[in-house]
């Protein structure tokens, strides 16, 4: 007996052979996502949806040999962003995603953007009610901006995620969303899509997919002579700490190219941190956009920069660094690593240069303790006063720096447990797959 894992991703569409029974994920198989649509001003980012649904289904059709006796179709999907289809499920737009920036624009006659608006129509109440989850690529700010711009197709008549589409078309059923993929859109107080709130906003005539448990099956596929239940996708930061055994009284450390901090929770209530529906009825408080590996590379290719221009490739800086790191004692150089928008501001910088500190290992070394305090004080916004059990690190740059596991060792005075799997999302939708086998 066996699953089929689909991981609709930002940068690749990833799948994988699932065997609950020996808990092994295997034959993992990957493409990349389709390009971003050509023509469109630079701060737009969408594509095709349907060309994702051929990926996923030429996926399928490639690991279904390897599958046996396939039980059923699971999916993670990044979450964000929205895409429109018409009666009879067909996309009348491109999926707009989670990175589109469009509505950073300047709003019509005034000296603020499109996102500024949406957030003073927005009550504190409404904020706290769709977990504080609301960015400029969230599906609501994409809508308010088609809404605003006279630009929703005439033939839409629903929105939903990615992943939603896409489970849909593959079986060619209705769609249905698993509230962890419903990102910023539901009302956590009352558990359903926060209906009053798209109204205000001007999207309210669309509707949106039927809330469904990740075990109802939205429709059956056929692969070779069967066909093969389909489960609704669910939100890939929920799949990988599902994978990762996340327990209540630990904290996550996700750190890998932006990263995120994040707890279990029973109950929903408001604070300074996102809310994020999880499984069993539970809740994810999470602090996300956390600066790590898209700062920490910004560094690397400055350094790399002159070599390059010269015509000499570095093998692996990487590997030189952490060497640099290791030998190198602690330093005053001060990195902060906000080069972009985050969590904890959009300016950066490098201050309090002695020369003798003006090395590789002694920038490294400041900036791993930057990321360090960094953690240490979203975890304070999550739980003033909690004592954390253990950390739960995962993550390609925890598992590269032994400096930085040692920095957050010290800060948390707490036992660290390390993630050891590369495929987080597979084994996580290994693990949702084991509770409906």
């Amino acid at each position: 007996m066996s699953f089929i894992g689909i991981d609709l991703g930002s940068t690749t569409i990833k799948a994988g052979v699932l065997d609950p029974e020996r808990t092994v994920v295997t034959a993992v198989r990957s493409l990349p996502v389709p390009s971003p649509a050509p023509g469109k001003p630079a701060a737009y980012f969408e594509f095709d949806p349907d060309a994702v649904v051929h990926a996923a289904r030429q996926l399928l059709d490639e690991l279904h040999p390897l599958a046996g006796d396939c039980q059923g179709i699971v999916a993670c999907s990044q979450m964000g962003g929205v895409v429109l289809v018409d009666a009879a499920g067909a996309a009348v737009t491109n999926y707009l995603s989670w990175r589109d920036q469009r509505a950073l624009e300047p709003y019509s006659g005034t000296d603020h953007s499109y996102f500024d608006e949406l957030r003073q129509r927005t009550t504190p109440d409404d904020y706290d009610r769709i977990g504080r989850e609301l960015k400029p690529g969230s599906a609501a700010t994409l809508l308010f901006w088609l809404a605003e711009q006279g630009a929703i197709p005439p033939g839409a008549v629903m929105a939903m995620s990615l992943g939603d589409y896409v489970v849909a078309r593959l079986c060619q059923a209705p769609a249905a969303a698993e509230p962890t993929l419903a990102l910023g859109m539901l009302d956590l107080a009352a558990g359903s899509w926060h209906a009053d709130w798209f109204g205000q906003l001007g999207f309210g005539a669309l509707r949106w997919p039927t809330l469904t448990a990740f075990s109802a099956p939205v429709g059956t596929m056929s692969l070779g002579p069967t066909r093969i239940p389909c489960y609704p996708a669910v939100g890939d930061q929920q799949a990988a700490l599902f994978g990762a055994e996340l327990a209540e009284g630990e904290l996550s450390l996700n750190i890998s190219t932006g990263s995120q901090v994040a707890t279990l929770v029973s109950h929903w209530q408001p604070g300074d941190y996102q809310t994020r529906p999880y499984f069993d009825g539970r809740l994810l408080n999470t602090i996300t956009h956390l600066p790590a590996g898209r700062s920490l590379s910004a560094l690397v290719d400055l350094l790399c920069e002159l070599p390059r221009a010269e015509g000499c490739a570095l093998r692996d800086p990487w590997a030189a660094i952490v060497r640099a790191v290791d030998h190198t004692p602690d330093t005053e150089l001060d990195v902060n690593l906000a080069f972009f928008a985050s969590a904890v501001g959009d300016r950066g910088h490098v201050a309090n240069i002695r020369l003798e500190e003006l090395t590789v290992g002694s920038l490294f070394r400041a900036a791993l303790r930057n990321m360090a305090d960094n953690y240490l004080a979203a975890a304070g916004r999550l739980a003033t006063d909690a004592h954390w059990t253990r950390l739960v690190l995962s993550g390609g740059l925890s598992q590269r720096f032994a400096a930085l596991r040692q920095m957050l060792a010290e800060r948390f005075h707490c036992p660290c447990r390390m993630v050891d799997t590369h495929e987080e999302t597979l084994h996580g939708l290994l693990r949702l797959a084991q509770g409906i086998a």
